[in-house]
């Protein structure tokens, strides 16, 4: 069985490239990045954390429904794909809700993301354990930013999943979990 996916330097500019390129807010991209320790307390400090939470929802949901519409998920594994991509739906309005609560603008999806070459299952499955991954490392390292309880209680339950998709994506590609 191979290792468990490794805490790259490759990854994480993965991450901070699928950041940029998703629209992510520049000061959550300096916490990402590791420039900036904290930032300062307030609506917002929530506000650059649910815009860059958002980008990474589009991406992902995105990249289910490309995977889904050419058929690039194996029958076995579609409704995973179908149920993640509807977490990440179920992530995308609870955080747009929490935006226009606090009178943000939410980031609208962009009109076509990069994917890289999706000419099979394996590619497919690949790119969702890394946007899954890159979901997972932006939460953990963006959810200590957050001041406000409603939206701390939202990202923790956000981070549930990011990490139970990560782990059957791991699962699927055969990597240890531990």
């Amino acid at each position: 069985m191979p290792e468990r996916a490794p805490l790259s330097p490759a990854r994480r500019q993965f991450l901070l490239r699928t950041a940029r390129a998703a629209g992510m807010a520049p000061l959550a991209l300096g916490v990402l990045e590791g420039g900036a320790l904290a930032l300062p307390r307030g609506t917002g400090t929530d506000l650059e954390v649910l815009q860059a939470s958002l980008s990474l929802e589009h991406h992902a949901i995105a990249l289910y429904d490309e995977g889904l519409r050419r058929k690039l998920v194996p029958a076995g594994l579609r409704s995973y794909a179908v149920e993640f991509r509807g977490d990440h739906e179920g992530h995308r309005d609870t955080q747009l809700e929490l935006m226009r609560e606090r009178g943000g603008r939410p980031p609208e999806p962009l009109r076509s993301y990069d994917f890289g070459p999706l000419r099979k299952a394996d590619d497919l499955l690949q790119q969702a354990l890394l946007i899954e991954q890159a979901a997972q490392d932006a939460y953990l390292g963006l959810i200590s930013q957050i001041r406000t309880n409603d939206y701390l209680l939202s990202a923790g339950f956000i981070l549930v999943d990011e990490v139970r998709h990560l782990t059957v994506w791991q699962r699927v590609l055969g990597y240890r979990l531990y």
